[in-house]
């Protein structure tokens, strides 16, 4: 067990993320970072490092987007890095104080990721500024203030470079983006056709788990990446039809989860093979639409040739039409069929009013046709600024607990290297901060990654001091390792660190002529991963065991409100799509996602799993397939039901809303489910499209009820 365990964690170590090297942002970080130690050489300015780091964190900041939002995080990283090397300083020439404001500050700059991922990235490349500044401390006030005016300056030069000489446009990365998300949307749409003619339920299962999440992510980050790019800006045509695009990829994706479910339901009938081929056929070209808009909405300029609308749902109808009066086909299965063509008569509709749009993008003038698009959804509302501080400060706050843990480690690794008296002590504290994250099999994976490429990039910074003496080579060199290092953080983290040890041991070895500064490295590397390591586990821990049937119940009772949100519109006014509606699967999504993400962390654990994975294997992928379920059930797709349908769905819902919150504590709280109730009395008349789908709901619910309870009975 141990074994496989350690062939698991280096495999993930070893792992490359399927995304291309970011070779300009290197380059960039590269000039920014080099250019002001060549100044402060050539001027012999003192305060050369500080340039340096100020120029490097800045570009390392610029993280695409609109102008306002680039340059936004790009001054947060230059003012923060100031007010912290600024105290650092200071704080740092008088030890007494060092270890009490090391844990203070450490803390709240990690406290700042209540705000959110960007501001947790700003807080922790701040406390980075400030422990370096710690460990060198100022001669005086006036020496602190020149490090802040040096941090400030290669800062703003890193700005004016990403900003002004080297610009790009605002709309690509929202381009970009959506690019992406017509391309999941294609591959989602070929995986369905190629499953549609008789593929067996671990298939379909296989399906929802690889592309519903997948395709939720792509659909959030062009969400964010376009609401970044508009942030700001006079409105434009092009900012609208971008949103649009998006609006319509979403809906897109809703019509293929619902045609997908209707699909697999169809795939048990018999005599439908015919009908199976069409859907197949129809879901192919649709897929090749799809590849095509893509490549339509990421081109600048006009395209050359529009994405070809020759496909939909007529082929399948007319197949239809020949079989009606035989009994080749059952009823219901006739009417899974023409609910599928109605689903591809919807999609072409959408994929003409995409087409349409993209091919207008390079017109920058407002779209009067579209009109101003629907707002909601594109970004939250402005909340209270202290609200989210005020929110977290309990102990069931993992915000909180991770920036505590990482104040306290970083403090004890302050104390150990003044008392230790360690050249480079920096190297100690900046590795915890480095490492640590708010989860314990992240911060073990980083970790491996981290003293390996270390090791790897000290051994070679070793070879390099071996043979290579003349500084400027050895400059040119390490304007490559930085541009390397920055490129490929995306790729591999264990890489990026291995070009940034090596460039950051040239870089001292340049101004010391200290060639034994990479076992230094390596040694401090060393322990400040066993520091991270010992105050992730030892403090405050909160093992994913515990926090995944929390974000698992979370799902399970989004899961719960999307179903009273289509069960309520339905009841109100059914065919009136509701704004709500689409925002109720959107969070189900996002907390599938959560919880998929805990099971992933809860797997690369480094410790000894008792929980049996296959009950909450099984409660995860059926969280999704119960979602798809009720998608497929949404009033959007049944715009005419009889009023003793009606009638009787008031119970039907109520019923099932019970047993998904009865199932939501059970899986928190790790007891058995009640017993399910008596849902044999399926409303649906004599609609059988509506049975069906009423019955598949209920047997992914059944299938769920098993998992809790095998999961309660766990020895």
């Amino acid at each position: 067990m141990l074994t496989q365990r350690l062939l698991e964690h280096a495999k993930e170590v070893a792992r490359f993320a399927p995304v291309r090297p970011a070779v300009k942002a290197g380059l960039r970080a590269a000039i920014a970072t080099l250019l002001p130690v060549l100044v402060a050489s050539v001027f012999h300015l003192s305060g050369g490092i500080w340039l340096s780091v100020g120029g490097f964190n800045a570009s390392f900041a610029d993280r695409g987007g609109s102008y306002r939002s680039r340059a936004s995080s790009m001054g947060a990283v230059a003012l923060t890095g100031a007010l912290s090397v600024f105290v650092g300083g200071l704080a740092g020439s008088h030890p007494a104080l060092a270890i009490p404001v090391a844990l203070f500050w450490v803390t709240a700059c990690n406290y700042a990721g209540v705000y959110g991922a960007t501001a947790g990235f700003v807080g922790n490349i701040a406390a980075s500024a400030f422990v370096i500044s710690l460990a060198l401390p100022a001669s005086g006030l006036l020496d602190a203030l020149a490090r802040v005016g040096f941090l400030l300056g290669g800062a703003c030069w890193a700005m004016v470079l990403s900003l002004v000489l080297w610009p790009i446009r605002p709309y690509r990365p929202a381009r970009l983006a959506l690019g992406r998300c017509f391309r999941a949307l294609a591959d989602f749409a070929g995986a369905v056709g190629q499953l549609s003619t008789g593929a067996d339920g671990a298939a379909w299962q296989a399906l929802t788990q690889g592309q519903h999440g997948r395709m939720r992510e792509t659909l959030e980050e062009a969400r964010n990446t376009l609401a970044a790019t508009r942030l700001g800006r006079a409105e434009s045509g092009r900012g609208e039809r971008l949103l649009v695009l998006l609006q319509i990829a979403d809906a897109m994706f809703e019509a293929m989860i619902a045609l997908a479910d209707v699909t697999e339901s169809l795939s048990h009938g018999t005599g439908v093979r015919p009908a199976q081929e069409e859907v197949e056929r129809a879901l192919a070209a649709f897929s090749r639409t799809l590849q095509e808009l893509a490549r339509v909405t990421e081109t600048e300029g006009r395209a050359r040739q529009q994405p070809s609308l020759e496909w939909g749902p007529e082929a399948l109808r007319e197949v239809l039409s020949r079989s009606e009066g035989t009994e080749v086909m059952r009823v219901v299965d006739r009417a899974q069929a023409l609910h599928a063509a109605r689903l591809l008569a919807q999609l072409r509709d959408f994929a003409g009013s995409a087409v349409k749009n993209a091919a207008r993008l390079a017109d920058d003038r407002p779209s009067s046709p579209m009109g101003e698009p629907r707002q909601p959804g594109l970004a939250e509302p402005r909340r209270p600024l202290l609200e989210p501080l005020r929110e977290n400060l309990s102990w069931d706050s993992v915000v909180l607990r991770h920036a505590l843990r990482v104040g306290v480690t970083t403090g004890i690794a302050v104390w150990l290297t003044t008392h230790l008296n360690l050249s480079h002590g920096y190297w100690v504290t900046i590795t915890v901060l480095t490492i640590m994250l708010p989860y314990t099999g992240p911060t073990f994976l980083k970790g491996l990654q981290r003293v390996v490429g270390t090791m790897v990039g000290g051994i070679l910074a070793a070879v390099v001091a071996a043979w290579l003496h003349d500084p400027r080579a050895i400059m040119l060199l390490v304007f490559f390792t930085v541009a390397i290092s920055v490129a490929v953080i995306s790729v591999n983290y264990g890489l990026y660190t291995i070009f940034l040890t090596l460039t950051f041991v040239l870089l001292a070895e340049v101004g010391s002529g200290d060639w034994s500064l990479a076992r230094v490295r390596i040694l401090n590397t060393l322990l400040g991963g066993a520091l991270a390591l010992a105050g992730s586990w030892l403090l405050w821990e909160r093992p994913e065991q515990e926090l995944f049937p929390e974000q698992l119940a979370a799902a399970l009772r989004a899961d719960r409100e999307y179903f009273r949100e289509v069960f309520s519109a339905w009841l109100g006014n059914p065919g009136s799509p509701d704004p709500s509606l689409g925002e109720a699967r959107r969070k189900m999504g996002l907390a599938a996602l959560n919880a998929e993400a805990s099971f992933q962390r809860l797997l690369s654990e480094p410790r000894r799993r008792t929980e049996p994975l296959e009950p909450l294997m099984t409660l995860l992928a059926y969280t999704r397939r119960f979602g798809a379920a009720v998608i497929a059930l949404s009033p959007v797709h049944h715009e005419q039901a009889t009023e003793r349908v009606r009638a009787g769905l008031e119970h039907f819902a109520s019923s099932i809303e019970q047993v998904l919150d009865d199932l939501a504590g059970a899986v928190a709280q790790g007891r058995p489910p009640v017993p399910l109730p008596d849902l044999s009395g399926l409303p649906g008349g004599e609609d059988p499209l509506l049975r069906a789908q009423f019955e598949r709901v209920v047997r992914q619910l059944t299938v769920l009820h098993g998992a809790a309870s095998r999961r309660a009975s766990r020895p």
